[in-house]
Parts: structure tokens; sequence; C-alpha cells
């Protein structure tokens, strides 16, 4: 299955995009856009995948994703129809940066959060559904006065679920420390070799004892509980994104044994990665 760059196809004549679509079926395309999206379904029931994490959906579902995050639903049974409403932005409103002004800090910083995706709690659906269904009838203001009454209220939740894992986009992690970053770009970059401990901490110009206790500080894992992470889940966008075996793909990451990689992907995911592979595969059968 192919990821896709899905732009917004209609331009932004207003402050933002919003639609309600019923249909026989989700699209099957997995894919990512450059606008943030808050997607509420109404009804259906089926595969939910958010970067890299795969689970079951039923409506009603409240789902917000950060920009280029991918994702692709499809329902349990395409002969059943799905309802559901799509609202997407950008960074800025009607060209102007009203996130950056200080009456919305917490609004941004929820946005800052939304790269692996939130999935919110029943009692959050039953607080803005109203709002949302509403500006399908209400005036232009007061659609906008819904808005931002829908992202205070859920920048505010705290019975929420993030979906795809903390490291699913790795060269973002951290990037308010350089020193970090540097070892982040590395094991981006070189993450399918054998990595030392003595590579790591010469990156960071450290022994590599105070590299450790300073990484774990900064991180709360040590450098190769992340480098772990990351080569799953680089496994993952390939098992997804590619024709490669099981194999091929454990090879291509960095590991050396296909039994350590079953068992870290295992461990990881709560999935094999055959069984991984085997649910993306139905999608595109």
């Amino acid at each position: 299955m192919e990821l896709k760059y899905s732009p917004l196809k209609t331009e932004f004549s207003k402050s933002f995009y919003l639609e309600r679509k019923v249909a026989p079926y989700f699209g099957s395309d997995w894919h990512y856009h450059n606008e943030y999206e808050l997607l509420l379904t109404l009804k259906g029931e089926g595969l939910r995948i958010v970067g890299d994490n795969i689970d079951q959906f039923t409506a009603p579902e409240l789902i917000f994703m950060g920009t280029k995050l991918p994702h692709l639903f499809k329902n349990k049974d395409e002969g059943k129809e799905v309802d559901y409403i799509i609202l997407k932005f950008g960074d800025t409103i009607s060209g102007q940066q009203l996130f950056n002004i200080p009456e919305f800090k917490s609004v941004k910083k929820f946005l800052d959060r939304s790269n692996r995706g939130i999935l919110f709690s029943k009692e959050a659906v039953k607080s803005v559904q109203p709002l949302i269904l509403e500006m399908f009838e209400c005036s232009e203001i007061q659609k906008l006065f819904n808005f931002i009454k829908i992202f205070e209220i859920l920048s505010t939740e705290t019975e929420c679920q993030y979906l795809a894992s903390e490291n699913f986009s790795m060269n973002e992690v951290h990037n308010d420390e350089f020193r970090i970053q540097k070892v982040m770009d590395f094991m981006n970059e070189e993450y399918y070799r054998d990595i030392t401990l003595d590579d790591l901490a010469d990156i960071a110009n450290m022994t590599k004892n105070s590299f450790c206790r300073y990484f774990k500080n900064k991180t709360g894992k040590t450098p190769f509980q992340v480098i772990r992470e990351y080569r799953i889940n680089k496994a993952c966008q390939m098992l997804i994104n590619g024709n490669k075996s099981i194999t091929e793909v454990c090879f291509d990451t960095g590991f050396n044994s296909f039994s350590t990689f079953n068992r870290i992907f295992k461990n990881l995911k709560n999935i094999s990665a055959s069984e991984y592979k085997n649910q993306y595969t139905q999608l595109s059968a």
C-alpha cells in the first residue's frame, strides 16, 4: 500500500474547511496532508490506521490529527454506509497567525501535541458534537465562535489517548535540544547499520557514561531502547509501503537476528510482524 500526499482540493475560501459525508465506505488511500484534521465519525465501524497504530473504530468517535500524519480509515462492511464530518485547517487562519496570540496558548500546545494523533473519550464527543453539527446551520460568525469553542474544549481534555508511537516522527523529537537532535538525526540516517555507544557518545561530544545519563534524563529511555523503537517503526513503514518480505525488512532495519526482530516487534506493537503486514495486505485486496 503506497503512502500518498493528499492536498486539499477545495481552496480555503473561509478560515477552515468543513464537510459532512455519507458514503458506502471510507476511502482506501493511506495518505497525509499539510492541514490539521478533526474527524468525527457519526456512523460506521472498521479499521483505523494513524501513523504506525492499527486499531478498530466504532462510531461515535472523535480523532484529531496533526499535519503530515499518515492515516487511513476503512469501514468493516462496505455494504453499510458511514457518516462522518471532516474539519480541516492550516497553521494560519485567513493568513493570520491566530494560534500564536497569548489567549490561544493552551490551543497552540494542543496543536503541537497532535503529531501522534489524539483519540478522545465518548464524553468529549458528547461535548463537541452539538457544536460541530450546529456549524452546518448557523451564521458564518457563529461558525467561527463554535470553531474556537471546540478547540478550547479539546485542548483542556485529559481523557484522551495518543495513537502513533512517540518516535513515529523521529526527526521532530526534541528539536529544541541541539545535542540530542544531532544524535537523533544520526539514528535517523544510520538506523540500518550497527550503531555503537561510542558512535553516539562521540556525536554528543561526551564520555559514554555521561552520554547515557544525559540521554536518559532527556528522553526517559536508553539510547538503544530508542534505536530499537525507531527500527521497528521504520519496519512498520516498510511493511506498509513496500513489497519487501519480512525477512528483508528485518535486516534492512539493522537487525542481525530474525528471532530478535520478531520478539522486539511483538513486544513493542503487541502483534507479530506477519500479522501486522497481513492487516495492511487485506486493505489492498
